[in-house]
């Protein structure tokens, strides 16, 4: 590519740079070096660097301030040129910048508050050059006042009040989230215009999205513009690393050749070059289609790359340089999948959860952008050699777009001579012995290595829902025995959990991350039916205290499992967190107690976690009382003392969900905006929300005519027809027809039936307050609320209504659900009716008495958060006279602090 910088500005700013620099080397200041001139590209117009550049030091790791200069037919006022400055200040992380067109000099500072620049000086001492030729001509004058504004400037820096920058930092924080701000949006353009006139490029581009559109799913809604990002990273982070390994690699000082006159098939040929002498495939590797960029994208990688180059990178200290690789890890996975991304601290625990012998084999084969393997890593490089470390920890992904960061996360700067065991490779196709192929960093030739069997795979495997797993995924999931066990609709992640035991030695542990699906659902307990098939459940974790996940609704669990070698019947251990993943990573003694807890099958300090233990028979029992597997983390070995004292709910009331005929409008008329003949009017509760007693009465009208047109016109309701003829003639939101929307076989298309009224109804979906309500009429109800009606054999409504209000059957509701990500309880009509309650048929006339008028104190008042009942002296009363009449009081203690545990846990994921 030709160069376009004005030979005659590119000359004064290579002389002002010189003369600043005779300056500073004249003085003793905090100024001790300026540059820029390798970068200085006019052409452009809106380069990313600026012109001049003061550094702290000799070695130019430690940037002070950025300069601006144009000649002084730009006037000082001019917007563009204000702006440029302070964009490129922003992107060098400094609070100052000065711009210069040789009439006068402005320096501005930053806000630290609200980001905005403000002028805080002007020079005008050389306002007489207003030419180019006056350049020439007063030389010595702008040379004097040159002088002074850099012995002005130096006392901004010893006051402190101009801040200094570290190249790390620059690097990979500001210069690289610049660098996508700059060119997402004009690179997504580009490639989609390629893309209209190249078929192929658009299918490719589509097919990519379809099976990586989910980790964008809270980030970018448009294909080519995540392309883009990718494409972005891979040239940044290749340019980057080059860089970084340059001192150590010979072979990457070729990156020194990219400049302004090299195209990106030609810097392509660098870094392939680069890649046939040393490792680090998956970081020099290129995506597809990386050369379609417009020239302006290109002018930015290579104004990185000269910036490096002139920058002193190769001077950094070995610390300096892992800051720099982990900064660029960090902001590049915030940009790719950042949502799903694995946090550090989840990472180190999972390793450590996971781990039995750390000088054994580890996989992660789902790494995406290296977390996990890195964790391990800098683990064992505690415990091993940093070769040993490196060559025992294997990462693998399905694709190739994280490769290149999770490389650049597991390579250390004292291991960079090292070859990671980093490949591209489906975890379902995954099989011992197969041959994978990486590069001696040292010697540029080939190392053929057999996938070897793993001690211990730790992933946080993908959140993929099976209605959208990709095609290839669902073929190679065909294959996998025991798969039918999962009822072919299994989120991805259960079918690799499942797979994965091929490659597990005997005995080896599986740590794996997953969304808490599996906690709620009839699925989940085949999922764990069938992964018994294969391991030993050893361990699972959930967070008490807010989600592992902030970027995503998803709320997450951890399993820890054991490859089978024989027939075995150990207990699990579910081990409920007290403290967030934050206050584990800032609290290194708090994650010890976790870990060697969790190991030890010990309890050592409920404040950071809480442990309840089952054999498989007693989760087995446990899960015929209709809760599911979240209610397991919260001690209820208790439920099976007192099965002989309950019933299922469904033995003592009709259980239903209310309404469903949809078109509200219709079957509910607003009160007194009708002529309906009272005989087909009855009452209706559409929702529970203003409901504040457990006894209630539905106020809103709800139309109930089951009568045919010919009748209601021979009778003369005339009410009734002119409510129906509103809308016989109205369509849905599709168009079509209500009549034809609203038929029902054996009814009128605007029949309510009565069977849908009852005397008892509840909450669908509750979040704090957990209530039965009784009305003082049977009405009905719609289909927000789910109501019940008594049974012949159980006629007692006063009795039955306190028994479904009793802690026990709150507690049964809540544990037949679980939080989702919004927090409320995900609980429906199934989860009621299968729910258990006190069986009323076992309590005495005199106990019945003490029951009625206990619940007659609490019916009365006001409905509560249910943390806020169990506070309340009637309600406690009340509950203990429920439990003595069953002659099980001493259980109180215990379901009221498994209730209360789990609705705690519920509400946590909403932080």
């Amino acid at each position: 590519m030709p160069a376009v910088v004005r030979r005659n500005e590119r000359s004064w700013a290579i002389d002002l740079i010189s003369k600043i620099n005779f300056i500073v080397s004249s003085n003793d200041l905090m100024i001790k070096k300026a540059g820029g001139e390798s970068t200085i590209s006019t052409g452009r117009g809106n380069t990313m660097f600026p012109d001049v550049i003061l550094y702290a030091n000799q070695e130019q790791s430690v940037i002070l301030q950025g300069w601006e200069l144009k000649m002084p037919d730009v006037l000082i006022e001019d917007e563009t040129f204000i702006k440029d400055a302070q964009r490129k200040a922003v992107a060098l992380n400094l609070n100052s910048c000065l711009i210069w067109n040789f009439t006068y000099a402005v320096l501005y500072i930053r806000d630290n508050k609200n980001g905005s620049f403000r002028k805080v000086k002007q020079w005008s001492d050389t306002c007489h050059i207003r030419t180019r030729e006056d350049v020439k001509t007063y030389h010595n004058d702008w040379e004097n006042l040159l002088k002074r504004i850099i012995l002005e400037i130096n006392g901004y820096f010893v006051s402190g009040e101009f801040h200094k920058a570290a190249l790390g930092d620059i690097i990979s924080n500001s210069a690289l989230a610049s660098i996508i701000d700059r060119n997402k949006d004009i690179l997504a353009q580009y490639l989609h215009a390629a893309a209209i006139r190249d078929a192929k490029m658009g299918a490719f581009i589509n097919t990519w999205w379809e099976e990586v559109r989910t980790e964008y799913e809270h980030d970018e809604a448009d294909s080519y513009k995540a392309y883009a990002k990718t494409v972005i990273l891979n040239w940044a982070n290749r340019i980057l690393f080059a860089h970084i390994i340059k001192s150590r690699q010979n072979a990457a000082l070729r990156v020194n050749d990219i400049t302004f006159e090299t195209s990106p098939a030609e810097a392509d040929s660098i870094f392939s070059e680069i890649t046939s002498h040393c490792d680090f495939y998956n970081v020099f590797s290129v995506v597809e289609y990386n050369k379609i960029l417009p020239t302006d994208t290109w002018q930015d990688f290579v104004e990185l790359s000269l910036f490096l180059k002139s920058n002193g990178i190769e001077t950094l200290d070995q610390e300096a340089l892992q800051n720099i690789l982990e900064g660029t890890v960090a902001t590049s996975k915030r940009e790719i999948n950042g949502q799903f991304t694995t946090p550090t601290a989840l990472a180190r625990i999972l390793v450590r959860l996971t781990v039995r012998d750390w000088t054994d084999t580890i996989l992660d084969c789902c790494c995406g952008t290296g977390t996990i393997p890195k964790a391990a890593i800098q683990i064992k490089k505690g415990l091993l050699s940093p070769k040993d470390a490196i060559e025992s920890v294997w990462a693998c992904d399905k694709y190739k777009y994280p490769l290149q960061v999770a490389n650049i996360s597991m390579a250390g700067a004292d291991t960079v001579n090292l070859a990671n065991r980093l490949f591209q490779h489906n975890a379902l196709t995954l099989e011992v012995g197969e041959s994978i192929s990486i590069i001696n960093p040292e010697t540029g030739d080939d190392i053929e290595l057999s996938l070897p069997s793993f001690g211990a795979i730790a992933s946080n495997l993908p959140f993929v829902p099976f209605e959208i797993i990709p095609g290839d995924d669902k073929a190679e999931i065909a294959k996998i025995p025991l798969s039918d066990g999962l009822g072919g609709r299994s989120d991805l992640y259960c079918y690799i959990a499942i797979k994965i035991a091929d490659i597990l030695k005997s005995n080896g542990m599986l740590g794996i991350i997953t969304s808490n699906s599996w906690l709620g659902t009839k699925a989940g307990e085949q999922f764990i039916r069938v992964l018994q098939e294969k391991y030993i459940l050893r361990q699972v974790h959930i967070s008490g205290k807010g989600r592992w996940f902030k970027n995503a609704d998803v709320v997450t669990t951890i399993m820890i499992l054991q490859k089978k070698s024989e027939s075995c019947n150990a207990p699990t251990d579910f081990w409920l967190w007290k403290k967030s993943l934050t206050d584990f990573s800032q609290d290194v003694d708090s994650e010890n107690v976790l870990v060697n807890s969790a190991l030890l099958s010990v309890e050592q300090n409920s404040s950071v976690a809480t442990l309840s233990r089952y054999t498989q028979s007693q989760i087995d029992s446990i899960l015929q009382f209709n809760v599911c597997y979240n209610a397991l983390f919260h001690n209820v070995g208790w439920l099976l003392d007192i099965q002989d004292k309950v019933i299922p709910l469904s033995e003592a009331f009709h259980v239903f969900r209310g309404s469903r005929r949809g078109w509200d409008s219709l079957f509910y008329p607003a009160n007194g905006e009708h002529h309906i003949e009272s005989i087909y009017l009855k009452k209706v509760l559409l929702n529970a929300r203003n409901i504040t007693t457990l006894m209630a009465q539905a106020e809103q009208d709800a139309f109930c005519c089951g009568v045919s047109i010919s009748r209601l016109t021979a009778m003369g309701h005339t009410g009734a027809l002119e409510w129906i003829a509103k809308f016989s003639d109205q369509r849905n939101g599709v168009g079509k027809p209500l009549p034809k929307v609203l038929k029902r076989k054996g009814m009128e298309w605007y029949e309510l039936q009565e069977k849908e009224i009852a005397e008892i109804f509840t909450m669908m979906n509750p979040d704090k307050r957990f209530f039965f309500a009784r009305f003082e009429n049977p009405s009905f109800v719609n289909q927000r609320l789910i109501g019940l009606n008594h049974k012949p054999d159980y006629p007692d409504m006063e009795l039955n209504h306190a028994l479904l209000n009793s802690i026990f059957t709150i507690f049964c509701i809540e544990a037949a659900g679980f939080g989702r990500g919004l927090g409320v309880l995900d609980i429906n009509k199934d989860s009621i009716q299968n729910c258990y309650m006190l069986n009323p048929n076992l309590v005495s006339k005199s106990a019945r008495e003490n029951i009625v008028q206990a619940f007659d104190r609490i019916k009365s008042r006001q409905i509560m958060n249910f943390v806020d009942e169990l506070r309340d002296d009637a309600r406690i009363q009340f509950e203990h006279e429920v439990l003595r009449s069953f002659g099980i009081d001493e259980y109180f203690e215990k379901i009221k602090n498994s209730l209360l545990s789990m609705q705690a846990s519920r509400a946590a994921v909403k932080s």
